[in-house]
C-alpha cells in the first residue's frame, strides 16, 4: 500500500516510523517486555542503549533494519542502521488502528515448565507488582522487579485464575496476556476473604523472620533460633513481671509464626 509509512534514519538515535497496518504487535510486545528503561510516550517508544542490555538491543536494532530493507529495498540505510546499533532508538507509530492502550499495565503469564509459570511485567507499578507477588508469596520460585517465577500447582492456578478476572488492581487498569488451556481450567474463585487472611498471615510471619518466600527455610531456621533465644521466658525470670509478659507474647508469637510456616512447608513436600 503507497500510503503506509516506513521511514528510517539515523543521528544522534536511530528513528523509525511505522503505519500501525504492518501488524507491529508482536514487535511492540517485544520491546515492552525486553527493555527496562524504556520512555513510553503516547505513539513513541523511546529505548535508551544499555551495555547491560546489548543483546536485546542487537536483536531489536536487527529486526527493525531487516523490516525497513524487505519494505523498502534500500540498502544503504539499512547498513547504515546496523552500523549504529549503539544508539537509543525512537520508534514512532502512526496508528490507523489501536494496538495498546497506553495508561494500561500489560502482564504477560507464561508457562515455563510443568512445575512453573513466570508473571512478567512489561511497564510495572509498585504497589502492583507487590500485590500480585504477595498472592503467591509462599509459592514464589524466583522474582526480580520485572518478573515473578510461581510453582505451577492447584492452589497458583486458582489464585491465578482469581486475578485474570480482575480489570483494575491498586487502581491501575491491567491487561493480561495468557495460554487459556493453562490458567481457565479451573473454576474462578475469589481472592479476597479467607484467602487473604491467611496469605497476610504468612506474610507476616515472613517478615518476622526476614525472609521473602517459604524457600528460604534455612533463613528463616537460624533466624527463629536467633529470636526464640532472646524472648525466651527461662532467661528472663528475673525481671519485672510486666517485663516477663511482654517477652511471653513475643516469644509465643515466634512461635507460632515458625509453626505456621512449618505447616505450610511440610504441605507442599508432603503431596
Amino acid at each position: 500500500m503507497k500510503e503506509r509509512i516506513l521511514k528510517a534514519k539515523v543521528n544522534e538515535k536511530i528513528e523509525f516510523e511505522i503505519d500501525s497496518r504492518y501488524k507491529i504487535d508482536k514487535l511492540i510486545k517485544f520491546i515492552r517486555l525486553s527493555f527496562n528503561d524504556l520512555e513510553i510516550r503516547h505513539n513513541e517508544y523511546l529505548i535508551y542503549f544499555d551495555k547491560e542490555n546489548i543483546k536485546n538491543h542487537k536483536i531489536l536494532v536487527n529486526a527493525l533494519a531487516n523490516f525497513y530493507l524487505k519494505n523498502t529495498k534500500d540498502e544503504t540505510v539499512y547498513k547504515k542502521i546496523l552500523l549504529n546499533y549503539k544508539k537509543d532508538v525512537l520508534v514512532k507509530i502512526k496508528k490507523h488502528e489501536i494496538v495498546f492502550d497506553e495508561n494500561a499495565l500489560y502482564i504477560d503469564v507464561i508457562k515455563k515448565s510443568s512445575k512453573e509459570f513466570e508473571i512478567r511485567f512489561a511497564n510495572p507499578k509498585k504497589s502492583v507488582y507487590d500485590y500480585v507477588k504477595g498472592l503467591f508469596l509462599f509459592d514464589l520460585l524466583d522474582l526480580n522487579e520485572y518478573s515473578l517465577i510461581v510453582s505451577l500447582n492447584d492452589e497458583s492456578i486458582n489464585v491465578m485464575n482469581a486475578l485474570l478476572n480482575k480489570k483494575t488492581i491498586m487502581g491501575y487498569k491491567v491487561i493480561f496476556k495468557y495460554d487459556e488451556e493453562i490458567f481457565n481450567r479451573k473454576k474462578s474463585f475469589s481472592v479476597e476473604g479467607s484467602l487473604k487472611e491467611y496469605l497476610a498471615k504468612i506474610r507476616n510471619a515472613l517478615n518476622l523472620f526476614n525472609a521473602s518466600t517459604i524457600y528460604e527455610w534455612d533463613k528463616i531456621k537460624k533466624e527463629y533460633r536467633k529470636l526464640a533465644k532472646k524472648y525466651h521466658p527461662d532467661l528472663h525470670r528475673n525481671k519485672p513481671d510486666l517485663i516477663q509478659k511482654i517477652y511471653e507474647k513475643k516469644f509465643r508469637k515466634i512461635k507460632e509464626s515458625f509453626e505456621l510456616l512449618e505447616e505450610y512447608r511440610n504441605s507442599k513436600t508432603n503431596l
